[in-house]
């Protein structure tokens, strides 16, 4: 067909014209080669607009609508409030750690450090969240993807002189607090690999066969949170490896605090063979246990010696037996408890709780027993107080599998495994940090950590003309950040 000579001007390039109804219409085509048929189609792709010969070309609606579109400013979205938690709860360390490595490594192990923290992800899964995160507008402004990761963990891995001479360097602040004691203790993890060389079978308490590895954790009471970590072979003794890591750490006042299934003499042989101070706790039934002086119709003006804990009043006495410093304590309270509990159960379970059990145990109910091997003697009310801080250290490993979900590893190179070992134990440093602001403000028994984390990802930032801009936030969202000193504003 041929068009009118005032049509002409609005032929261009990939465009065709067509008359329908009396109305022309412009098209936008393009040409593709059929290799069926031998030869070049014409597609016809959008209708972009009519020609009149009174107005000229007038765009199509969706044109005009697209066009529109094209022309608006970006609009860019990215969570804000988990890197404003993590940089906050890691401020004093955020200076030290991105210089510990070239920068891509020390921003990447970062990166994946907050991702464990937030999302408990595993590597496959942490590139999308970066780039989603405002973390990306700092760590690795040109992206991540996985291969990156495991390179700069594999990097970490090889480099543990310098992540020891960090952790060193983090003492120095625990010995200007005079901080008298740190903790040490292992757990294990169950790993699935079949090329790493330091999984292996080993004792746990849960009784597994499954291969694994030993994870060292020291733990500092006064600045509460973990000052040193180690990786060992699975197979190996706790007391080897304690040795081990107080002469790595070069520290003179570590302390391992066992549970009561650690006890006999052997242990406590190899434990002074090896110079580490401990507290061991003893089994009530232990032929150790004096407990003749409870035995006393009038123990109290016997004993004489007391302390309060937490409000509770605590007897004690100490004594000597097979060369082992010895030290009872009697929570009267807690004696009350059990006694009821023990009469309680025969009568709900008979078949394991008898009467004449109970009096042959009456004297140990409510006590504790504790041997020590210390740098220097300390009173009998801070062998206690120390003793009871073992918990924490069960708190910690406790958020290190269900905080972090690190209760396996599927890692298959040794060197990778050590960077993603380092990412978690900064992770664990910044949940202890939001652990203690929350137990400080007495906001634990209606926030958890996971509670402040999944809060703080409903904060964004949203760009807008190259301006970013914060997402509302409540005042209740306000305050309980304002009382666990986190600025939201920053």
């Amino acid at each position: 067909m041929s068009l009118p000579s005032w049509i002409q001007k609005f032929k261009e390039p990939k465009t065709e014209i067509r008359l329908i109804k009396g109305t022309f219409y412009k098209y936008a085509v393009e040409y593709r080669y059929n290799s069926e048929k031998k030869r070049t189609d014409k597609i016809t792709l959008e209708l972009l607009g009519k020609i009149t010969e009174k107005e000229g070309f007038v765009p199509s609606d969706k044109k005009l609508i697209k066009d529109k579109g094209n022309s608006l400013p970006v609009v860019d979205i990215k969570t804000y409030g988990l890197y404003n938690l993590f940089t906050s709860l890691l401020a004093e360390d955020l200076p030290s750690l991105l210089t510990l490595f070239p920068e891509p490594v020390s921003q990447t192990l970062l990166t994946v450090a907050m991702m464990r923290f937030a999302y408990q992800h595993p590597i496959k899964r942490m590139p999308f969240q970066h780039a989603h995160d405002y973390c990306s507008l700092n760590w690795v402004t040109k992206g991540l993807d996985d291969k990156a990761i495991t390179a700069a963990l594999k990097y970490v891995g090889e480099n543990r002189e310098l992540l020891l001479g960090w952790m060193k360097g983090r003492l120095g602040v625990r010995e200007a607090m005079q901080d008298k004691f740190v903790m040490i203790d292992s757990t294990h993890i169950p790993s699935l690999s079949e090329h790493l060389s330091v999984n292996a079978m080993g004792y746990n308490p849960q009784h597994s066969y499954d291969p694994q590895i030993r994870l060292m954790y020291i733990f500092s009471a006064q600045m509460q949170q973990p000052v040193y970590y180690r990786l060992i072979n699975g197979n190996i003794t706790d007391v080897t490896s304690m040795k081990i890591c107080v002469d790595e750490l070069n520290i003179k006042d570590v302390v391992f605090i066992a549970d009561k299934g650690f006890y006999s003499k052997k242990n406590v042989a190899d434990l002074k063979t090896a110079s580490i101070h401990f507290i061991i706790p003893l089994y009530r039934n232990n032929n150790l246990i004096d407990y003749e002086p409870l035995q006393q119709a009038n123990f109290k003006k016997g004993i004489k010696n007391y302390f309060t804990y937490q409000k509770r009043v605590v007897w004690y006495y100490e004594y000597e037996k097979e060369g082992l410093m010895l030290t009872t304590y009697l929570d009267e309270r807690l004696r009350v408890e059990e006694e009821a509990d023990f009469l309680t159960r025969t009568q709900t379970h008979p078949d394991k709780y008898k009467e004449v059990d109970f009096f042959e145990r009456v004297d140990r109910f409510g006590t504790l027993t504790l041997t020590n091997h210390l740098p220097e003697a300390v009173s009998a009310q801070m062998l206690y107080e120390t003793y009871k801080q073992r918990n924490e250290i069960e708190v910690m490993f406790d958020a290190y599998k269900h905080f972090l979900l690190a209760d396996k590893t599927y890692m298959q190179n040794r060197y990778v495994l050590e960077g993603w070992l380092m990412a978690n134990f900064i992770a664990m440093i910044a949940y202890y940090r939001l652990y203690t602001r929350l137990k400080t403000a007495n906001k634990l028994s209606k926030y958890a950590p996971k509670d402040i984390v999944e809060i703080s990802k409903s904060i964004y930032q949203t760009k807008i003309r190259n301006t970013w801009v914060r997402s509302e936030i409540t005042k209740k969202t306000k305050d309980l950040f304002k009382s666990i000193d986190i600025d939201y504003l920053n």
